[in-house]
């Protein structure tokens, strides 16, 4: 009987089968710091400053800051991971060109919201004020973004969405996740 079988793991974009933070969930009630986004062969460093992170909650509650806008939603444990079905964000627009600042926005929005079309700002009819097209709207019966726990330790998590590696550093216990929630419209005064 042969024992020197290769047990080792496929090479390749292949995802672990089974995910190995996702059976004590040592992610939830925490504040993850964002420290770097991997997108293609491409990574780039988020230094602590650009102030992006996520928190989720023992009561499914999920809660982002991608350095510009605020981004909450819900999410539900998965055999890899988990999905993420996306609430309501922030609209500041980021007019920069920060490298960590435009990754974070991009990574944080794979994570929470998946892919999305190019927004287009154009003037209005008048030639004035700008509309937005394409801006796809949050739909909370959208499908969910899948996410992949690639590694989870008490100090460090690593997820995989939409083709990029997003990677944390735990800074602390989960503060704003338990706060007040972004409102959403129907709770919006006037309405």
């Amino acid at each position: 009987m042969r024992t020197d079988r290769d047990t080792s793991a496929p090479v390749g974009d292949a995802l672990p089968p089974s995910s190995p933070g996702v059976v004590g969930s040592s992610y939830v009630e925490s504040h993850w710091r964002l420290t770097s986004v991997t997108e293609g062969s491409a990574t780039t460093a988020i230094r602590a400053s650009v102030d992006a992170w996520l928190e989720l909650a023992a009561d499914g509650t999920v809660l982002a800051f991608d350095g510009v806008n605020a981004i909450n939603g819900t999410f539900k444990a998965t055999r890899a991971g988990f999905d993420v079905y996306g609430g309501m964000t922030t609209l500041a627009g980021y007019s920069g060109n920060d490298p960590g600042v435009l990754a974070a926005e991009s990574g944080m929005g794979l994570l929470m919201l998946g892919p999305t079309p190019a927004w287009t700002v154009s003037p209005d009819a008048s030639g004035a004020l700008p509309t937005v097209s394409g801006a796809p709207p949050i739909d909370p019966e959208a499908s969910p973004v899948h996410v992949t726990v690639l590694a989870s330790t008490s100090e460090l998590l690593t997820l995989q969405t939409g083709g990029a590696q997003l990677d944390f550093i735990r800074t602390g216990p989960a503060e704003k996740v338990n706060a007040t929630p972004i409102p959403d419209e129907s709770s919006a005064p006037g309405s």
